[in-house]
């Protein structure tokens, strides 16, 4: 979220002190991430310890905050959870927004500059990941990967008849020329994922816990080189291909430090265009429906649109996996 959040300090600074005991000295707007939903602040407490505040609207997937805080006491300390309120629980609300509260830590979480080590780093911290053991209560409540694209294809199909030419801001005149250009791909990837998902719902896969957001800005590197993972958002039960997207071949040192195992190149491959959907869904939502988003805020989606479908971007890495696929599976 780059715009700050409709609450005022006073509202925040009151709800630090009364929830999570804490003393605020200072309260400072980090306009940082891609996520409109959510904002960010660092927080310096009177007892000179540093916090995050995340604050979020709309509905929260509570899982979100839960399986963070199950894997610490699990022995991961890698995964960053939140801290609990003083009636023990893991978030609370301010007139229809959520607030969490983590440790504040200094690192890097640039998409460039992660070294091998930290790579393999990683791939040790998910091989533990993805051999967790949840309670049955914890489990049923995580979304369940069902390969099913149908409301992707649904809602870029209304959008094009309901929206596409409807708005005549700056934003939306440079999505629509983006648009053109990259349209076939878009049909293409589309039409990819529907033919993955008719094999990959035959299969009987292994589900594991994923992250599903694994890239190096959701990867906090500190001083010291140890990784932190945060952002546990789209946490869910998944093959465990869902946290490869952004992952390099299977010698590289992510894979060196998770353990060498066959990849299931359909499932990659599906979720790879399947990240190209959804943040094309997400760019044309925030620049043709979010009233409350600054033109600005609408010019850097409809240049992410751009980015997603361009030379290097997400396609690329789609049309690489898919490259691996066997010969009855030819898109």
């Amino acid at each position: 979220m780059r715009e700050q959040p409709a609450l005022t300090e006073t509202q925040l600074l009151s709800c630090l002190q009364e929830q999570y005991g804490i003393t605020p000295v200072s309260l400072e707007y980090l306009p940082v991430g891609l996520d409109t939903n959510a904002g960010k602040y660092r927080v310096e407490s009177k007892q000179g310890v540093s916090y995050l505040l995340k604050v979020r609207t709309g509905a929260l997937y509570k899982p979100s905050c839960v399986v963070p805080a199950v894997l610490q006491k699990q022995g991961i300390s890698a995964v960053v959870a939140p801290c609990p309120t003083s009636d023990n629980t893991l978030w609370t609300t301010i007139e229809g927004w959520t607030l969490m509260l983590y440790p504040f830590l200094d690192g890097d979480t640039s998409w460039t500059g992660i070294t091998d080590d930290q790579w393999r780093e990683t791939g040790r911290i998910f091989s533990q990941i993805h051999r967790v053991s949840l309670s049955p209560d914890i489990t049923a409540s995580l979304r369940r990967e069902t390969f099913d694209p149908t409301a992707y294809a649904r809602w870029l199909r209304t959008f094009v008849v309901q929206k596409l030419h409807t708005s005549d801001s700056p934003a939306a005149h440079a999505f629509r020329a983006s648009w053109k250009l990259h349209q076939v791909a878009i049909e293409r990837a589309i039409n990819a994922m529907e033919t993955l998902a008719t094999a990959l719902q035959q299969q009987a896969l292994p589900l594991v816990l994923c992250h599903a957001d694994l890239h190096p800005a959701n990867l906090l590197r500190d001083r010291s080189g140890r990784v932190f993972v945060l952002d546990w958002d789209e946490v869910m039960l998944a093959p465990k291909e869902r946290d490869f997207i952004f992952i390099e071949h299977a010698g590289s040192p992510f894979f060196q430090g998770y353990g060498m195992m066959p990849i299931n190149w359909a499932a990659l491959t599906y979720y790879r265009y399947e990240r190209v959907i959804q943040d094309v869904i997400e760019c044309a939502d925030e620049v043709f429906f979010r009233d409350d988003l600054s033109e600005q805020s609408k010019a850097e989606a409809a240049s992410l649109f751009h980015a997603v479908l361009a030379k290097g971007g997400e396609i690329e890495a789609a049309l690489e996996a898919a490259a691996h696929l066997p010969s009855e599976l030819s898109l």
